[in-house]
């Protein structure tokens, strides 16, 4: 397992207490540090304000949140240029066609199910996030 934080940081964007807990845990455990925004000004603010150090590898989103307009928020994160080259994995509920599709539109990279990123969330950070090469002279 990588040492804690050695493989940068992610931002959660989700007003799901439980869900966004388990998800950082997650990412703590793979080694990232996890920044959670529970609404659209603190992913805002989190993106403005550099929250997020150096070295931000990805920025995951409840396309489903209640709180904030989630493809909305995509958008931004799309248009703005601190942001518009990380990549954004969106998730909702498999049976949430309409939420995949404006994520998709809005700029996500992928979107899973409720139930990859609960299970599997390694698996569908994998292909999004390339790994960071180890300094000169490391072994």
């Amino acid at each position: 397992m990588p040492a804690p934080h050695e493989t940068g940081e992610v931002i959660v964007a989700d007003d799901d207490l439980l869900l966004s807990s388990r998800v950082s845990a997650t990412l703590v455990r793979l080694g990232y540090r996890a920044v959670v925004a529970r609404t659209a000004a603190a992913l805002d603010a989190a993106v403005r304000d550099g929250t997020f150090r150096h070295d931000l590898r990805a920025i995951i989103v409840n396309l489903a949140a209640r709180g904030f307009d989630a493809a909305e928020a995509v958008r931004r994160l799309k248009q703005d240029e601190t942001t518009r080259r990380t990549p954004v994995l969106g998730f909702c509920g498999h049976r949430d066609a309409a939420r995949a599709e404006a994520g998709k539109a809005a700029g996500c990279a992928a979107v899973v199910t409720n139930g990859v990123v609960a299970a599997d969330l390694e698996r569908a950070l994998r292909p999004l996030v390339a790994p960071i090469a180890p300094p000169a002279g490391a072994t």
